[in-house]
């Protein structure tokens, strides 16, 4: 673990839980306990005031509208897929699925955020993540002007199969000064993802990459981890 992350663990039973993902519990899926949801989620809270901190320091001279763009470009699931590949997360992932959504790899890295934080602190969490992660794996200017449209991706399926796609507001979060937005994409009445973000657009598109996902909607260059 010290060559992934830097450091010794000091609970290492986090970390083990961090690659536990639901469907790799072959007793008792309904224990949540026994998997990273609950790490995923702490990681994903984690893992948006980092890299907010981080933008905000980086571009002193960008408003409140590129900041957040950026955040949600880095944060997205298709981008947190591709870092927990280039880390090799998925040689410590149990799962015993013969194949998995690839979903699987960035849930993986916000548990692992989320494990750091309980282990060892915020100020370590953010270390691993500024020197280890955004300083050498991310590539910003590069984000800078690749779109990410996975909403307008979404609406149009729904058009395509006349369909309604909407997204519910599910709930605000105060979250210190300002608030933090959970939408929840519903299609014919079934919840097909949901995701909290800083803002009601970075939710939805975050929202919209999921219920993609679930639905086996995004194509191959959504899913290239190269």
């Amino acid at each position: 673990m010290k060559c992934l992350t830097g450091f010794y663990p000091r609970n290492a039973e986090l970390y083990k839980l961090a690659f536990r993902n639901k469907s790799g519990i072959s007793h008792d899926n309904s224990e949540v306990c026994g998997n990273n949801e609950r790490l995923e989620y702490l990681g994903d809270a984690i893992l948006g005031s980092i890299i907010a901190e981080f933008l905000f320091k980086r571009f002193p001279y960008k408003d409140e509208g590129f900041l957040t763009e950026m955040r949600s470009k880095i944060v997205s699931r298709q981008h947190l897929n591709k870092l927990a590949l280039k880390l090799g997360l998925n040689e410590f992932i149990v799962d015993d699925r013969d194949t998995m959504s690839k979903s699987v790899y960035g849930n993986a890295f916000e548990a692992l955020v989320g494990a750091i934080y309980l282990d060892r602190g915020y100020k370590v969490a953010a270390g691993f993540m500024v020197s280890r992660i955004l300083e050498h794996h991310v590539d910003l200017g590069k984000l800078e002007i690749t779109e990410f449209n996975f909403k307008g991706k979404l609406i149009d399926w729904g058009q395509k199969e006349r369909k309604e796609v909407i997204f519910e507001l599910a709930e605000e979060i105060s979250y210190g000064p300002g608030k933090k937005y959970r939408i929840a994409i519903k299609i014919e009445g079934d919840n097909k993802g949901e995701a909290v973000g800083f803002s009601k657009k970075g939710a939805e598109q975050k929202a919209a990459e999921r219920a993609l996902d679930t639905m086996g909607l995004l194509g191959a260059e959504d899913k290239d981890t190269k």
